[in-house]
């Protein structure tokens, strides 16, 4: 329970925090006489109501122990709607992070020192930048958690404690490897052909496509309807008429249901390894993916604006795809240098003087006779 009790002149409150599981001390403001102590005391009564409210809000909430494995647990529950892929790197972050907050230690141990010197001891290890960004970007989301449902109390990491991302050239495909796999295509069955031609000319990722219903393509207005797993929304967006004789062919074949047939992404993803082996293009570290970043790097090559490629890649944020996609190419470095104009110097023209022949210096010495009588 709350209590009062005198320290010097003043009256202060004491209470004990379940959440830091400590006795807590402070000054009501209030000097020590007899009124002030029957306003100190209804203060505690109140004060110690809600403390009880929070307690009871947070047993509703399934939060039994205050521990780290207690506080995980809960995280994770929150956070089961997150795609397959944002799971396992909160389970694998958690691996490392109970390595030092064990999970038997209480929450308390989580402190502002203890989380920096934890991500300053990834200094001296092998992982990759990107890697370590990743680390430092679950910590902070774990530690914005662990805040709002009153686990520790607030703090801030240090900047220059944690991880920033680096961004690495984005690689696409060459024009001649473009050629190349289109012109395969052709010994292709129709399911393989227009995953690809869907891939080259929208520029969705390949979960996005992967569901694409027939009854969601409209041939007359050239648009589509498709829902994104990774954004959890619906989106409809017009295609690029190349597709039409490919989307054609596919819809009469299947006639109904989902367009393409995978049994997975990942299958999609081997299908199109192994077309690149039989295509002998193999040292390029081409994936699925490269068709997305192709696209995008190709309509910004193209001129068209970068809000119109987000919306077209599916993009909520206009940043997204500015800080990962918008890595101008060497073709479109040189087509905007030559729109850079300097003042020319002049040109300067020779002028040209008539010279005058020299005289004869003998007509023109006096001669001592002339005029002499």
């Amino acid at each position: 329970m709350a209590s009062i009790f005198v320290k010097g002149s003043m009256l202060y409150v004491s209470w004990y925090d379940k959440i830091e599981m400590k006795r807590k001390n402070k000054s009501t403001g209030l000097k020590n006489t007899r009124d002030n102590m029957k306003k100190a005391k209804i203060f505690a009564s109140e004060f110690q109501k809600a403390l009880d409210q929070k307690s009871l809000s947070l047993k509703n909430l399934g939060i039994k122990k205050n521990t780290v494995g207690a506080s995980i647990e809960h995280f994770l529950k929150i956070n089961s709607d997150k795609h397959p892929n944002t799971i396992k790197g909160y389970e694998h972050f958690f691996e490392k992070f109970t390595q030092r907050f064990p999970r038997e230690e209480n929450c308390t141990a989580i402190t502002k020192l203890s989380c920096e010197d934890w991500l300053t001891s990834f200094r001296k290890t092998k992982y990759q930048p990107n890697t370590l960004f990743g680390i430092s970007k679950i910590l902070k989301k774990y530690l914005r958690f662990l805040f709002e449902y009153n686990y520790i109390p607030m703090f801030i990491l240090n900047k220059d404690v944690t991880f920033k991302p680096e961004v690495k050239d984005i690689i696409t495909f060459t024009d001649d490897d473009i050629t190349k796999i289109l012109t395969g295509l052709k010994n292709k069955n129709s399911n393989f052909r227009t995953t690809v031609y869907l891939l080259l000319y929208t520029g969705l990722r390949p979960s996005d496509i992967y569901n694409l219903q027939v009854e969601n393509i409209h041939l007359e207005t050239q648009t589509f309807e498709y829902y994104s797993p990774k954004t959890k929304s619906y989106f409809t967006i017009p295609f690029h008429p190349d597709i039409i004789p490919v989307l054609k062919e596919r819809i009469k074949e299947v006639t109904t249901g989902r367009l393409l047939n995978y049994k997975s992404v990942k299958n999609m993803g081997k299908a199109f390894s192994r077309y690149l082996e039989d295509l002998e293009i193999t040292s390029k570290h081409y994936n699925l993916r490269t068709f997305r970043k192709t696209f995008i790097t190709t309509a910004h090559e193209c001129g068209l604006d970068l809000a119109t490629v987000a919306k077209l890649a599916g993009h909520f944020k206009i940043t997204t795809t500015e800080k990962y996609y918008n890595r101008l190419s060497l073709k479109k470095k040189s087509a905007e240098l030559t729109k850079i104009v300097f003042p020319k110097a002049e040109e300067k023209t020779e002028v040209q003087t008539e010279v005058q022949p020299l005289q004869n210096p003998a007509k023109t010495a006096i001669d001592p006779h002339e005029n002499s009588e």
